[in-house]
């Protein structure tokens, strides 16, 4: 007989109360508790929350491994009982088929371990389904290129979305800044209108107000935004904190400065060209009349023979004028269809300019300006020089320029011609028509250029003409791969300049 002393059978007692207490505290506990075996990989115990879980029996696991729980297919279980010690976040399969989501806490111990598992499948649910949101929230952000914002006067900073980065610093990040840093963002010419802005919600306790003004990033964008601030104050009136949005506006800020030049560019051609009708039938009705006058006294029976050489002489000259007029248009017509042909060939440029010496004689005698001389310019250095160029349009230019010159000067000369020089081992061509006449204002020398418009000052009277020649130049002169430019001070004369930039030849 085996006889045991009172210490201890007190310890067995103690013993088995404590056993009985955690295992009252293992089967009642509120979230899953199982037991794996280290050595044979199979479920030890598992307590009722776990049965209740799974809809397993005791009986029932003890036959199975963390694998017959598992999802995956493979040896290595990834369920409870896994060979970590980290919490884990893992999809489950229940008896009835039915997938959970479950977070896994293993402790290993020397001959087996512990896993800890609660049912997470509504929070995983609700979880993924906010951070579905929040993708959904930042790409829409990034498509409609806005962002959130928020200041905090106690602590003077600015907080944002990745997409308010996107647009102050080109790249998405977190950004924070204070209003210093806001106000160094903006752009120099804004920075008034958003202080005063600013200043003036708060001051009025407005509890919401937009702002739109340009920014420029770090890379020295110019950006266009659109700011929507919501403001909120304490029952003492006192700034508790600003809130809003901020869109980057910037395409849609050029589309609509675009429409806007674009209309007022109708407008203004609109109206030009309503002048342009009324000059226009002036201009035909005015050499008609006369033509129509002259050949009413050629008919006349007391018309001398001097009377008729010179009413011939009259109608020819108004003939000439009314000829231009209608060239004038058609070829502005055909320059706005883009249908007018620049044909290119090699003109020996100082027998071109001596060409036209004669027609441009006969042009000043008609105007009867006997105190003003023209002056062909050439390079006499050169035996020939030749520039790749359409001759007809280069006349053309030649001749409407000449013939401005000849109605706006009076008196002194008026020289037409070229310059050579030399860069780069490369010859160019400038060519030009001088004049000494009045002149013309700063503020009209981009305006002459444009079509129906005519300059004319308190010096200078009106002149005939539609208001053509000019803009047909200009456009000529695009065709021809170059340009033309005007430099001129009222009294000093005017200088019309132009030059192409196709291949010159020296010989």
């Amino acid at each position: 007989m085996t006889t045991l002393s009172f210490g201890s059978f007190f310890k067995r007692i103690i013993a088995g109360t404590a056993f009985n207490r955690y295992r009252q505290v293992f089967d009642r506990a509120g979230y899953a508790i199982m037991l794996i075996d280290n050595a044979t990989n199979h479920f030890i115990k598992a307590n009722r929350a776990a049965s209740e879980l799974f809809g397993y029996t005791e009986e029932e696991f003890r036959k199975m491994t963390p694998l017959d729980l598992s999802t995956e297919t493979g040896e290595e279980p990834t369920l409870p009982g896994e060979k970590t010690e980290e919490s884990l976040i893992r999809p489950a399969r229940r008896k009835d088929g039915k997938i959970i989501t479950i977070k896994v806490q293993t402790s290993i111990l020397e001959r087996f371990r512990i896993s800890l598992i609660s049912d997470v499948t509504e929070e995983y649910r609700i979880r993924r389904a906010l951070e579905l949101n929040e993708e959904r929230l930042r790409e829409a952000q990034r498509i409609g290129r806005f962002g959130w914002w928020e200041y905090r006067p106690e602590t003077n900073r600015y907080i944002g979305s990745e997409e308010i980065s996107r647009i102050y610093n080109d790249e998405p990040s977190n950004l924070s800044f204070t209003y210093q840093d806001n106000i160094s963002y903006t752009h120099p010419e804004d920075r008034s209108y958003l202080i005063t802005a600013i200043e003036d919600a708060l001051e009025k306790k407005k509890e919401s107000y937009s702002l739109t003004y340009r920014i420029i990033t770090p890379n020295g964008k110019v950006k266009a935004i659109a700011v929507n601030s919501n403001v909120r104050y304490d029952e003492n009136g006192r700034l508790l904190y600003r809130y809003g949005t901020c869109q980057d506006i910037t395409e849609t800020q050029k589309i609509m400065d675009d429409l806007i030049a674009a209309r007022r560019q109708a407008e203004e051609s609109d109206r030009l060209k309503t002048t342009f009708l009324a000059n226009f039938s002036h201009e035909i009705r005015t050499p008609l009349n006369a033509m129509l006058g002259f050949l009413n006294i050629l008919t006349s029976m007391d018309t001398t023979e001097k009377e008729k050489e010179e009413m011939v002489k009259l109608i020819e000259i108004n003939s000439q004028r009314l000829l231009r007029l209608i060239n004038d248009m058609i070829d502005m017509s055909r320059i706005e269809s883009n249908s007018m042909e620049i044909k290119y060939t090699n003109i020996e440029i100082n027998g071109f300019v001596n060409s036209m010496v004669s027609s441009f004689n006969h042009e000043l005698e008609a105007s009867g300006k006997k105190d003003l001389r023209l002056v062909p310019v050439v390079d006499k250095t050169k035996a020939a020089v030749y520039q790749y160029i359409d001759e007809l349009r280069l006349s053309q230019i030649f001749s409407n320029l000449v013939s401005n010159a000849i109605k706006f000067t009076d008196q002194g000369e008026i020289k037409y011609g070229y310059r050579i020089s030399r860069t780069d081992n490369r010859y160019s061509i400038v060519y030009f028509v001088t004049d000494t006449g009045q002149g013309i204002r700063p503020d009209r020398l981009d305006d002459i250029f444009l079509p129906f418009v005519q300059y004319w000052n308190e010096d200078t009277p009106k002149v005939q003409g539609a208001g053509l020649g000019l803009a047909i130049c200009k456009r000529l002169a695009e065709l021809m791969k170059g340009r033309i430019w005007v430099e001129s001070l009222p009294g000093k004369g005017s200088s019309f300049l132009f030059s192409f930039n196709t291949p010159v030849m020296i010989e």
